[in-house]
């Protein structure tokens, strides 16, 4: 982070903020969404439509890319680092958008802050709770199959969990121009044979409709619509401004085009 404006908690937030953007960045109520990427913001999406009279804050991690490579206390440090800003920016409540993040951090993390911090639901309980008995696999980062495999030995013994190495990476680069054949290559051996795939990575939510182009004869689950409930639940605040707040710590330019892609839109983004 360079020289930019000093908040009460002695953090820098960009370059140069106007008087005006003082109330929007640090007096605002807002939902708080980060993960290591671009990965997010189809709950974020889902999220504002959802919930439209509410403020939001997006943050992504893009220099810390990929959260699947980090050790346990590092992604934790990561984790208790973006909260804590996305806090002092005015966020009521913090998303934590990024399965990785949330199975190595929540149990810990919510017991250091005071607002309520939520994370996604696990793709191995969704295949469990929707489809117990039926042929179903998670489709998840690397990561999330070994700090699952505890799980599954404990809960969801009926529940597939297959790992797709470089579909994270490969998103996170070329998102929106994706080859269908780079992603069969990735995923082919995965879950050719496989009805019905839950994607357990957010990273996955991005090319849900892609992947039902090149499958049509599958049936892929993006879970959201818990974290959604959740969110709606425990937002009771009320913001001043329904303006979002786009912020990165990678390339500018880059979060810019990916984000404006998805989004259709216009998109203002700073930088941290």
């Amino acid at each position: 982070m360079g020289k930019g404006f000093w908040n009460a908690g002695g953090r820098i937030y960009g370059d140069k903020f106007a008087s005006s953007d003082y109330y929007l960045y640090f007096r605002n109520k807002m939902i708080g969404i980060f993960d290591s990427g671009i990965g997010g913001l189809s709950l974020y999406k889902k999220a504002k439509e959802e919930i439209p009279d509410k403020g939001f804050i997006y943050l992504s991690d893009s220099a810390n890319f990929p959260y699947g490579e980090k050790t346990e206390e590092e992604l934790l440090g990561l984790v208790r680092e973006n909260i804590k800003l996305l806090q002092e920016m005015g966020a009521q409540v913090v998303l934590i958008a990024c399965n990785s993040a949330t199975v190595s951090s929540r149990g810990r993390i919510r017991k250091e802050f005071v607002i309520p911090i939520v994370g996604v639901e696990p793709g191995i309980k969704v295949a469990h709770d929707r489809f117990f008995g039926k042929k179903a696999v998670v489709l998840a980062t690397e990561r999330t199959v070994h700090t699952h495999q505890q799980l599954r030995e404990d809960e969801y013994r009926d529940v597939k969990i297959v790992g797709a190495n470089g579909l994270v990476s490969l998103i996170e680069q070329n998102f929106p121009n994706i080859q269908p054949d780079d992603l069969k290559n990735i995923l082919d051996p995965k879950i050719k044979k496989e009805k019905v795939v839950v994607l357990g990575c957010t990273h996955y939510h991005l090319i849900k409709g892609l992947l039902e182009k090149i499958y049509p004869e599958k049936v892929f689950i993006a879970p959201e619509e818990a974290v959604i409930k959740q969110l709606k639940k425990i937002s009771g605040f009320k913001s001043q401004s329904f303006s979002d707040i786009f912020l990165t710590t990678g390339d500018l330019g880059t979060f810019k085009v990916k984000l404006e892609a998805f989004l259709g839109k216009s998109c203002e983004v700073r930088k941290i």
